[in-house]
């Protein structure tokens, strides 16, 4: 476990899946068609090639429709809506929602930097008002890359105000993001569930 002084730090970088959220996109389907997740997750989430695609926005939802129609019995509008409908089905961490909820009112600038799909960008930001909660949002399908290194500099650029690695904490799932981070010197804390996520908070003192 890392320890900060949260004094020092002016801006907190968010990721969101398995971070923000741990949630599955699409895990409800259209009535009648039992098999929607097996095909969900064998034919889109089952190949890098397509999630890499998506997240690189290479290709866009109605691409990955037309993939999951060639599985299942449906027109492609019901397709569409039903993935609608299924990226919004889902929950937040508390313990990370809170925190990141808290910051502004603590002084700090936030940034949700995150490798996403196009339905990041046009249903899930939107539906939750994250733009309410951030003050920068980025997702790697708007830029066509998967490098979140150079998301993290665009960020640090639109905040301004001198913000930068050395006065920011990233908050983030995996091992990756978090040394890369730190190798450009800032401080990374990798959350590995709402437990250890609430130790960490109480060994910093940290209070809503």
């Amino acid at each position: 476990m890392e320890t900060l002084d949260l004094r020092r730090i002016r801006c907190v970088v968010f990721d969101f899946g398995f971070t923000l959220s741990s949630d599955h996109y699409f895990r409800t389907g259209p009535t009648g068609c039992p098999e929607w997740r097996e095909v969900i997750q064998r034919h889109v989430f089952g190949s890098q090639l397509v999630v890499e695609g998506w997240m690189r926005g290479d290709l866009r939802l109605a691409d990955i429709a037309l993939i999951v129609g060639h599985h299942v019995d449906l027109p492609q509008r019901e397709i569409v809506a039903a993935m609608e409908r299924g990226c919004v089905e889902i929950g937040f961490n508390p313990a990370v929602w809170g925190f990141a909820c808290a910051q502004r009112a603590q002084g700090r600038r936030t940034a949700l930097v995150t490798a996403n799909m196009d339905i990041f960008t046009s249903i899930i930001v939107p539906t939750f008002q994250l733009d309410q909660i951030f003050d920068v949002i980025l997702n790697t399908a708007d830029y066509g890359h998967l490098r979140k290194e150079l998301l993290w500099d665009r960020a640090f650029a639109q905040l301004g105000g001198g913000i930068g690695y050395r006065s920011s904490l990233l908050i983030e799932d995996g091992e990756r993001e978090p040394a890369l981070f730190r190798e450009r010197g800032g401080v990374a804390h990798q959350y590995e569930g709402e437990a250890a996520f609430h130790r960490w908070l109480g060994e910093l003192g940290w209070v809503p």
